[in-house]
């Protein structure tokens, strides 16, 4: 991470009362943006990418594929718990969409608005999508009962 870019988040931090460089690092890496102008949108862009990973799991496991791993992992779910994670999933989307909204409008107030907005959210949303992560890996050290992998593959 370059000093610079401390250096000029900072002045954004104050014009737009942004959350700390530090606390934005800590949750989406943002000392690694390389960015020489748009500095804002460059960590927009660092939010959405850090944040579609995850929506694409909880997207796979309320609507799993033909693959193994989906298939397995959805069934760990029922139907309240995936109203749940529906409602988390909407939220995620939301944030993706105005993501790429602001992408295409490309203005500095917006982005640092969005900044703010998805930081606040995104504490919000975290332990709720770290219990869900954790359901899936528990699923998969739980011993399975014999033929239901098996019943998988074909």
């Amino acid at each position: 991470m370059s000093k610079g870019l401390k250096k000029r988040y900072e002045l954004l931090r104050k014009k737009y009362k942004l959350p700390a460089f530090a606390e934005l690092d800590s949750e989406f890496e943002i000392s690694k943006v390389e960015a020489d102008g748009f500095i804002l949108q460059a960590i927009r862009e660092k939010m959405a990418e850090r944040t579609s990973h995850v929506r694409g799991v909880v997207e796979e496991a309320l609507q799993p594929e033909a693959n193994l791993a989906n298939m397995y992992e959805s069934r760990v779910f029922g139907e309240e718990e995936k109203k749940r994670l529906f409602e988390l999933y909407k939220k995620l989307m939301v944030a993706d969409r105005r993501a790429l909204e602001l992408f295409i409008l490309s203005d500095e107030q917006q982005d640092a608005s969005f900044i703010k907005s998805f930081y606040e959210e995104w504490k919000k949303l975290k332990p709720q999508l770290a219990k869900f992560v954790r359901q899936l890996r528990e699923s998969w050290e739980k011993d399975t009962e014999e033929g239901e992998a098996a019943g998988y593959m074909g």
